[in-house]
């Protein structure tokens, strides 16, 4: 593609036209050099746009009375008593403010089999016992989503695939088009034979196609609560539609106060809140022109997400700019600048 941001993207806009939702969806390039072109129904590995998608599951599980947002993890998740993690609320995790470090490389010394339930256990403990900060200052953190993950999974009583699809993805009527690839089956999985690849990983010496990009998140079999879920747009933009109309009021998919309170500033000086990023000032990438108000997340993989209430408008970006290498970062100059001319475009 132009520029060589990426090998190829699809990007989707939804907005009320006549007070009925509008999605506009296009592609560029091609999944891959040489390869089949992107189409606006491609698959991509969304990587952390997870985290909004499990975040809301969470919230959805508050709203039905099948969870208390102030659990603590380790009453949940007994084998990591006495971790850093230890005595961190479930609200603290979803907001990045457990005092757990970024990111582990976990992957590379699990000592059990890929993808077991001992590797699962041992993931999770190392997780809850690698500090960086202090509780209650923000930083980002994976190692907090894949712990919240796993106890809203357990409170569920099942995997958390299936709390995404249960609360999320099939009330929206999105969930052929968003879900964890390594818990596919059937149409699904065939779908993903034709997803955007991402990265040559070393570690599992291949290309990775229509399985996670995010090492850990692999280790952890490929469920997880900060990476996992492939996505198509529209799906995408779909979920974010949802948010902004639970604020407006036009939805009861969450109410208004529950949103409202995940996405308030905690007076910190973070922008992360409970599943979501905020606009974190004019070099953010959802653009200068985005309104202050505009929330949303990014995915390492090149994929992203931003809904502005003032516009009333969610843009979603999905792209597989690690392909082949993650070396390449253009992106970080791409996003604002798309999202500025969208913006420019749309207030005309």
């Amino acid at each position: 593609m132009s520029g060589n941001v990426f090998p190829g993207a699809t990007a989707c806009v939804g907005y009320r036209e006549k007070g009925r939702p509008v999605y506009v969806t296009a592609a560029a390039g091609r999944l891959e050099r040489g390869g089949a072109a992107a189409d606006p129904r491609s698959l991509y590995d969304l990587a952390s746009l997870t985290k909004p998608f499990v975040a809301t599951a969470a919230l959805r599980m508050c709203a039905a009375g099948a969870l208390d947002m102030e659990v603590k993890a380790e009453d949940v998740l007994t084998d990591i008593r006495g971790g850093v993690s230890d005595g961190a609320p479930l609200s603290l995790l979803f907001r990045h403010r457990a005092g757990l470090a970024a990111w582990g490389g976990f992957y590379l010394d699990v000592p059990h089999e890929i993808g077991s339930a001992a590797a699962r256990r041992w993931i999770l403990g190392e997780a809850a016992r690698r500090p960086d900060g202090t509780r209650g200052e923000c930083l980002y953190s994976d190692l907090g989503y894949m712990l919240a993950g796993e106890v809203i999974a357990r409170r569920a009583k099942t995997t958390l695939d299936r709390v995404v699809e249960r609360f999320v993805t099939v009330p929206l009527g999105i969930d052929d088009d968003v879900y964890f690839a390594a818990a596919s089956s059937g149409a699904r999985r065939a779908a993903l034979a034709g997803a955007a690849p991402t990265e040559r990983c070393e570690w599992r010496e291949r290309v990775i196609r229509g399985e996670v990009h995010d090492e850990n998140c692999a280790a952890l079999g490929g469920v997880s609560g900060h990476a996992g879920l492939f996505g198509r747009a529209e799906g995408v933009a779909r979920f974010g539609r949802a948010m902004l109309d639970s604020l407006s009021g036009h939805s009861e998919f969450l109410p208004a106060a529950q949103i409202e309170a995940a996405l308030a500033d905690p007076g910190d000086g973070g922008h992360y809140r409970l599943g979501w990023d905020r606009k974190s000032g004019p070099e953010s990438a959802s653009g200068r022109r985005s309104s202050d108000q505009t929330f949303g997340h990014l995915g390492f993989t090149g994929t992203s997400i931003w809904c502005d209430p003032v516009r009333d408008l969610v843009v979603v970006l999905l792209s597989n700019r690690v392909h082949p290498s993650r070396a390449n970062e253009k992106i970080r100059q791409f996003r604002p600048a798309f999202h500025d001319g969208l913006f420019a475009v749309m207030d005309t």
